[in-house]
């Protein structure tokens, strides 16, 4: 290669190369990210669900009946599916939203989603303030008592 070509190289590679981090204090890399993180909490949307977990912690159910299943639906399941789990959304003023069953295959009929509106729950907590959650429940598969 001649000189040139050399020269163009290196200039082309040197904002490259100028980018890469410098290795960094590991205890001044962990102040920032802690500066980052309260930063991010201080102007989170506590209104936007997170998913739930430990931060933060499940919401707590302070009304609404169990969901109970058409005896004629429960029919196809196998004897071993005894529970179900369903995916919710629940907002900041205790209603749950957004309910997606995801174990056994039923879908929530007409009477389960009337069930689901009436459901109120005591919010997430997240460093002691409330916040939206995403979470799954699990509760006992109950036939719907026939009439």
């Amino acid at each position: 290669m001649h000189l040139p070509g050399l020269v163009s190289l290196l200039l082309l590679s040197s904002p490259a190369l100028a980018a890469e981090p410098a290795a960094q204090d590991p205890k001044a890399l962990e102040a920032e990210i802690q500066r980052d993180m309260e930063a991010f909490e201080k102007n989170m949307d506590r209104g936007t669900p997170i998913p739930c977990g430990h931060p933060p912690m499940r919401p707590e159910r302070i009304s609404g009946e169990d969901l109970q299943f058409d005896p004629a639906r429960l029919a196809h399941l196998d004897e071993d599916e005894t529970t179900y789990m369903l995916t919710c959304t629940f907002k900041l003023n205790g209603k749950v939203t957004g309910c997606l069953m995801l174990k056994p295959a039923l879908s929530l009929d007409a009477k389960n989603r009337e069930l689901v509106k009436q459901w109120r729950f005591k919010p997430a907590h997240y460093k002691g303030k409330p916040i939206a959650t995403t979470c799954t429940l699990f509760g006992k598969v109950t036939p719907r008592p026939t009439k």
